[in-house]
């Protein structure tokens, strides 16, 4: 019974967005998938298909995905500070470090850009995290292609002795991988 009336409710949600909201071509787009709040994913099996209800956090993650794949054969700083910036206004800053990561390949002096910069030092505020792709091993992945720059580079030898522990421990742990420092304040 339960499974019927499961299956009942989840035919009868209206309008229910598919996956094609993924596929979009510019700014606009990707604002509608953002603010996308449910979306039935329908995965092929061997069996079949299976579907699925997608939450607000993970649709997101795949909206800016899909924005990677769109902004990449763009070379547009502007416009990836734009999607940045977009990116920063609906979901929390440090789920938009792979946009930052395009901007860093398309021309690196955006990444000290405020847009840019904040977006890094939010993923950096967070504890390291346990894993092979934690958000940190993925934030200093950009974090040292942004170290090309020399404004970045000057601007980001000052985290390590941020107020922010956490921003502290991990500029500096990417600062001496890079060897650009040979120690830290209270480091051990």
């Amino acid at each position: 019974m339960k499974v019927y009336l499961a299956t009942l409710l989840f035919l009868s949600l209206p309008a229910l967005a598919h996956a094609d909201v993924f596929a979009f071509k510019d700014l606009e787009g990707f604002e509608k998938c953002m603010n996308t709040d449910h979306l039935v994913d329908e995965v092929k099996t061997d069996k079949g298909s299976q579907t699925r209800l997608l939450d607000p956090v993970e649709i997101q993650m795949r909206c800016i995905e899909s924005a990677v794949k769109v902004l990449t054969p763009l070379k547009n700083k502007d416009t990836d500070l734009e999607f940045i910036a977009s990116a920063k206004r609906l979901t929390a800053h440090e789920n938009a470090v792979e946009l930052v990561g395009v901007l860093a390949d398309h021309a690196v002096v955006g990444c000290n850009e405020m847009e840019a910069y904040t977006v890094l030092l939010k993923a950096l505020s967070h504890p390291k995290g346990t894993g092979k792709v934690t958000l940190f091993s993925r934030t200093k992945t950009v974090v040292k292609r942004c170290l090309k720059d020399n404004q970045f580079k000057t601007d980001f030898l000052e985290e390590k002795d941020s107020t922010n522990s956490y921003v502290a421990t991990n500029a500096c742990d990417i600062l001496l991988e890079e060897k650009l420092v040979k120690s830290c304040k209270g480091a051990k």
